[in-house]
């Protein structure tokens, strides 16, 4: 736009490395967007939590994905909240048995309807 824009940085706070090393800031009232890390596992883990998933989500799109790594899905439970009935973008699936669940951990932080799926371990 040919317009010049003046820019006052706010003081590195104790501890901070400015600039940082690798262009990456984090941190701050976003926090870091990459994938969590999932919880410890439990023993005969069949069920997985999941969730920030697409409202256009359903059973189809559902066992497709997770069949992409040939986990068998047994039954998908899908949470809605308790007085409107919306769906709050998250949901159970459970497994024939604990392979399928360990592979389908594995697909943890991969787009699903153009979204990054959040897995972790559930009992």
């Amino acid at each position: 736009m040919g317009r010049d824009i003046k820019l006052n940085y706010a003081p590195a706070r104790e501890g901070d490395i400015w600039p940082p090393r690798n262009n990456v800031v984090t941190g701050g009232q976003a926090q870091s967007k990459g994938i969590k890390s999932m919880s410890e596992k439990p023993d005969g883990c069949c069920k997985l939590f999941i969730g920030n998933l697409s409202y256009d989500i359903d059973d189809d799109a559902t066992h497709k994905f997770f069949g992409t790594v040939d986990a068998e899905v047994k039954a998908i439970r899908w949470i809605h909240h308790k007085d409107s009935g919306d769906f709050k973008g998250v949901g159970f699936v459970e497994f024939w048995n604990t392979e399928s669940c360990e592979k389908a951990a594995t697909l943890n932080g991969k787009n699903l309807l153009g979204r990054p799926i959040r897995i972790d371990w559930t009992d």
